[in-house]
């Protein structure tokens, strides 16, 4: 994969995402402009997308900036810090995909962004699908309160309570989701594959959330929060760098674990006549993983600027 990415479409499409994030109030002027284009979320879409029509790769993107978005406003700004501003933010997302929720009053910003997303995205998907969506977002919001409680409380994961929390807190399985449909490639559920497809995704969202870590040391050290290297150092009683390559080895092996899974899948006839929809599936997760470590090799979301001020930590919007 090169850093133009595979797809030639997601640089036609970066004005259109870039106009979107503008309208959404996701971005504000000229340095939230930088810094989004400074993510390189064309990779990711492109990686994961490498033949998909235009729409498709733009949805992906919109989608990729507003979890982006979501993350640094809670990590980046005042919300991770305190249980209920956070609680108070994430009670609009819930509500955004609560199909019985009261919707006497105006949503909020946040929520109409994420409700307009969702509603372009699951028309005409099974309720299955929906379902499982807004089951794995929640299951990221809840992990995310459970992760400031912890802080609040001051209490210290050991290193295989951290693992469990971070596959939970990477958002790498909604988005995921979120690729089965624009990448046209939906998961198989069926008994015979259950507990092996739930392998492969939990190894690509362990992956992808050390991967993460990794990159983003720098603004979790700043922000005061524990990644995974900081829970080696602490655990192992060894320094930093120490660390970092512990971390790299945990990665290297869970992508053994991941390449054998999706070994293991591909040999797998299924019955109920989803053996080939189980092998797109399959080559959907693969492309995805790779796109997002190529991704996390090239993008500028995670470099420090010179201005770690309090005031410039509370973004409402880039």
């Amino acid at each position: 994969m090169t850093d133009s990415t595979s797809n030639p479409l997601v640089h036609l499409g970066f004005e259109q995402m870039l106009v979107w994030a503008r309208e959404q109030g996701l971005v504000t002027g000229g340095p939230g402009e930088r810094r989004l284009a400074a993510m390189r979320l064309d990779v990711l879409a492109g990686g994961a997308l490498r033949h998909a029509a235009a729409e498709d790769v733009l949805l992906t993107e919109q989608w990729a900036a507003f979890i982006c978005w979501v993350d640094d406003h809670i990590d980046r700004g005042n919300l991770a810090r305190s249980a209920g501003s956070l609680e108070a933010f994430t009670a609009q997302l819930r509500q955004a995909l609560d199909p019985v929720a009261d919707r006497s009053e105006a949503p909020t910003p946040v929520a109409s962004v994420l409700a307009g997303l969702w509603e372009r995205t699951a028309e005409g998907m099974p309720a299955r699908w929906r379902e499982r969506f807004t089951r794995e977002y929640v299951d990221f919001l809840d992990a995310t309160e459970q992760e400031v409680a912890l802080r609040d409380a001051g209490t210290r994961l050991s290193l295989a309570q951290y693992v469990q929390l971070r596959r939970r807190t990477i958002t790498v399985l909604p988005m995921l989701t979120v690729l089965e449909r624009t990448g046209h490639a939906v998961m198989v559920e069926d008994p015979l594959v259950d507990a092996g497809v739930r392998s492969l995704r939990w190894a690509l969202a362990d992956i992808s959330g050390w991967a993460n870590d990794l990159a983003s040391g720098s603004d979790d050290a700043l922000a005061g929060q524990d990644n995974l290297v900081a829970v080696i150092a602490r655990e192992e009683g060894c320094s930093t760098a120490l660390a970092r390559g512990r971390a790299r080895s945990m990665i290297d092996q869970r992508c053994r674990d991941f390449a054998s899974q999706a070994q293991a899948l591909r040999t797998t006839h299924v019955p109920s006549g989803h053996t080939k929809q189980l092998s797109r599936y399959v080559d959907l997760v693969e492309r995805f993983m790779s796109a997002t470590l190529h991704w996390l090799s090239t993008t500028g979301r995670f470099t420090v600027g010179p201005d770690t001020s309090a005031a410039a930590r509370t973004p409402t919007a880039w």
